[in-house]
């Protein structure tokens, strides 16, 4: 049995939205409603972003978010111990106009050499959250490539770069769909999202969680269930 499994057999109660005494100890009573008598409750939201997604989690953040910053490192390593039939991918929140640039510039970086993510994630979280410059304004991100290293004419070519212009856009989409309103969002497999919210501010939940949904869908997309 993997340790996805065993998670997901732990927290089971939580995919078929029934509490129990163990999960109620945990501050999560109440969430939700009522039936029967019995408390309920379904830490998290069900969605429909279609089939190409089944194999895939998404993680939705911005970099003005301190709950991204603080859980950024911790997601990452989380992400390394998923299954190899699960594909893990994060997207900036383009919920609005305001964080367009931000997308853009992500996936610019991206096209670049997606290995540089990380520090351009670090530098960005650093110059919105520290120094207090503008999530939207297109000059925080290219300050934030120019001082991870990347040159500036390879990053304006890359955000005139069609394929990333498409990705804005899928990325639009993608965070429409699933009504993403707060961040961080965890979009597992096209028909769940949870965020730390979700379960009152327990991340150790919130990752626990987040394995037994993922674990539910590849039991129920019959995906091969492999660890890395």
């Amino acid at each position: 049995m993997t340790r996805m499994v065993q998670v997901a057999a732990i927290v089971a109660g939580i995919i078929i939205g029934v509490s129990s005494p163990a999960i109620r100890a945990q501050g999560l009573n109440g969430l939700g409603g009522m039936t029967d008598g019995t408390h309920q409750f379904k830490p998290y939201r069900r969605i429909h972003l279609g089939p190409e997604y089944r194999d895939t989690i998404i993680e939705a953040m911005v970099y003005e978010c301190p709950f991204c910053r603080a859980l950024n490192n911790q997601t990452l390593r989380w992400a390394d111990t998923l299954p190899s039939s699960i594909h893990f991918e994060q997207m900036p929140a383009a919920v609005g106009k305001p964080w367009i640039s931000m997308a853009q510039s992500y996936f610019a970086v991206a096209a670049i050499d997606p290995g540089i993510l990380p520090r351009f994630d670090s530098e960005a979280f650093h110059l919105v959250q520290d120094d207090h410059d503008s999530y939207s304004d297109p000059r925080t991100y290219a300050l934030a490539t120019e001082k991870i290293g990347v040159r500036p004419a390879d990053y304006l070519a890359a955000m005139r770069y069609k394929p990333v212009q498409q990705l804005v856009l899928q990325d639009i989409r993608v965070m429409g769909k699933a009504g993403i309103r707060q961040t961080p969002s965890l979009i597992i497999c096209g028909r769940y999202v949870i965020t730390p919210g979700s379960v009152q501010g327990n991340y150790s939940l919130y990752f626990q969680l987040a394995n037994a949904l993922a674990s539910h869908c590849i039991s129920e997309n019959h995906l091969e269930d492999e660890t890395p």
